[in-house]
């Protein structure tokens, strides 16, 4: 690697440890064991339009 990009990735990392303090944030290095990744609920079928809309739409009816 040459060293400009080694020199900009030790402040890129230099700046996250200074904001990761500023924030009280743990760092990648010290995982938080109180922290539980949380998946998004999402619904697991579309929920169709109620009323007249759907009526129409249907070319069986």
């Amino acid at each position: 690697m040459p060293r400009a990009m080694l020199a900009t990735q030790a402040q890129h990392t230099a700046i996250l440890r200074q904001l990761q303090h500023h924030f009280d944030l743990p760092s990648a290095a010290e995982p938080s064991a109180s922290t539980t990744a949380v998946p998004h609920s999402y619904p697991t079928e579309p929920q169709a339009p109620s009323g007249a809309a759907t009526e129409e739409a249907d070319p069986s009816a």
